[in-house]
């Protein structure tokens, strides 16, 4: 089944829609069941918790896709790097093709794309990304508490920022920082968008709430309206590769031009907006699966669709993937996005006190 029509079915959208929901619900009651169990165990602690001897800030969601996680974990590394911190990111790598943990930053050599495509897939886009294009110290591996030790024995971090982690409690979290996005009513997986019971927002120590903010008031416990924050993912810049590195150019390049978009995300309905900002005119899309692999087809296919268009307009993931292949100088750009947290400075100065008070009792690491 096809994303579009699991979303047709958490939507309820038409008679198909409907039909589908109806057939997915008893599944869906299964995994709550299971869900449940897994957490109380957690809970109970009869399940093993691995502590590190460095503070791990968790940032993870409810949902699948679409509440800006990528974007949040680059801010928040920013942000804390500001004052002084050493950041580490740790992911699972999703759909990698290799099992053991991997240690990745900005070194590498774009230039060489057999290199680039053996990376990505070792790593996985977003981690790749967040590496090779912000620069940032990233340990990539499905057991991430072992991972962090390999990093650890490698090198000097002070803090650990755990991607996509609210579902993942075998790691000890100090804080855990969830996203709220758009989708904020629905059932849990597959008949609904929840990876777990919307009650288990109550795990989580602050809140950055990036859709739907008035809807999820009612949902948040009484005690967290000090602890909720608002985000907003925004267009900060166009990117290109050229010349064996990324350069930047301005948003106005949308402006009245013909463009072909080429996504390979969970949602697209921010992406087509913001070049619909800039008036940006979207003649053809191509909306792959999230965290599709490109192949020489998907190339062929998209040059024949951008004879007659004047930009191929992607995202940073789908761009790494891309320069792969052949395009036209300055034809293929990428969207760059940022997050903005209202009053930001308030919470990571909240997480940065919860950092040092954790690093003082914290046993040095021998």
């Amino acid at each position: 089944m096809t994303g579009v029509r699991f979303r047709d079915a958490w939507e309820r959208k038409g008679l198909i829609g409907k039909l589908l929901w109806f057939l997915l619900v008893p599944a869906s009651s299964v995994y709550l069941l299971l869900v449940y169990i897994r957490n109380a165990l957690y809970s109970l602690g009869w399940m093993p918790v691995h502590t590190l001897p460095r503070p791990v800030i968790s940032i993870g969601n409810l949902t699948v896709g679409g509440t800006g996680k990528t974007p949040s974990c680059l801010w928040l590394a920013g942000e804390l790097e500001k004052r002084g911190f050493k950041v580490a990111i740790l992911s699972r790598g999703y759909r990698r093709r290799r099992s053991k943990p991997l240690i990745l930053d900005a070194r590498g050599d774009l230039a060489a794309t057999g290199r680039v495509s053996l990376d990505i897939s070792a790593a996985g886009d977003e981690p790749f990304m967040m590496a090779r294009v912000y620069g940032q110290l990233i340990g990539i591996g499905k057991n991430r508490y072992q991972t962090a030790q390999n990093l650890l024995s490698q090198r000097n971090v002070d803090v650990f920022l755990l991607d996509d982690g609210y579902q993942h409690r075998q790691l000890k979290r100090d804080v855990d920082l969830l996203l709220l996005g758009i989708d904020c009513r629905g059932s849990v997986l597959p008949a609904g968008p929840f990876r777990e019971s919307i009650k288990s927002l109550r795990r989580a120590d602050y809140f950055l709430i990036t859709g739907a903010a008035e809807a999820w008031r009612s949902s948040i416990p009484r005690d967290g309206d000090e602890r909720c924050f608002a985000g907003s993912l925004r267009s900060v810049a166009l990117v290109g590769f050229e010349s064996d590195h990324w350069k930047a150019y301005p948003l106005s390049l949308l402006y009245r031009s013909k463009i072909l978009t080429v996504t390979g995300i969970a949602d697209t309905t921010g992406f087509y907006r913001m070049i619909h900002e800039w008036e940006g005119e979207i003649v053809e899309t191509l909306e792959f699966s999230d965290h599709h692999s490109y192949s020489a087809r998907d190339w062929q296919q998209i040059n024949r669709l951008s004879r007659r268009i004047d930009l191929i307009i992607t995202t940073e993931k789908d761009m790494v993937k891309l320069i792969c292949f052949p395009f036209p100088k300055d034809k293929l750009l990428a969207l760059r996005v940022a997050m903005a947290v209202e009053n930001g400075d308030a919470l990571v100065n909240a997480l940065a006190q919860k950092i040092a008070a954790t690093t003082e009792r914290t046993t040095p690491l021998k």
